[in-house]
């Protein structure tokens, strides 16, 4: 069932609930309203429990860098390119050098400061220099 059709039980239990109340005075015709509500919201109740949720199939995620991915560090400005310096520092310290001392904010700031065109040289030339140290 689709699901406007199922809030039609619903609506007709409520209406057949009113129904009854306004009424009282004709007790049969009371009793047929009650009925009506009552069989409504059993087949409202019914309705939800058989049938399943609708089941959506996973999508699968492609593997992405951490952190958004190069491309969203490359196009965030300064920003991005901190995150840069550092990943390369992070790896710098994991593959050649463990005692690698933390950048200091000044030098940082300078680097990420850098031209888009001489960003990119300098994260190549970092990038070159881990390939050959491992």
């Amino acid at each position: 069932m689709n699901v406007p059709f199922r809030w039609t039980f619903v609506i007709v239990a409520l209406l057949a609930t009113v129904g009854a109340i306004v009424v009282t005075a004709d007790f049969p015709l009371a009793v047929g309203f009650a009925a009506v509500a009552v069989l409504a919201a059993g087949l409202a109740l019914w309705d939800s429990l058989r049938t399943p949720e609708i089941e959506v199939a996973p999508t699968p995620a492609a593997a992405a860098p951490p952190e958004g991915g190069s491309e969203v560090w490359f196009a965030s400005g300064e920003m991005g390119q901190e995150a840069i310096i550092l990943l390369l520092d992070r790896v710098d310290r994991a593959l050649v050098h463990p005692a690698l001392p933390s950048r200091e904010t000044a030098e940082l700031e300078e680097i990420s400061a850098l031209p888009r065109e001489e960003f990119l040289e300098y994260v190549e030339y970092r990038l070159a220099e881990l390939e050959a140290a491992a």
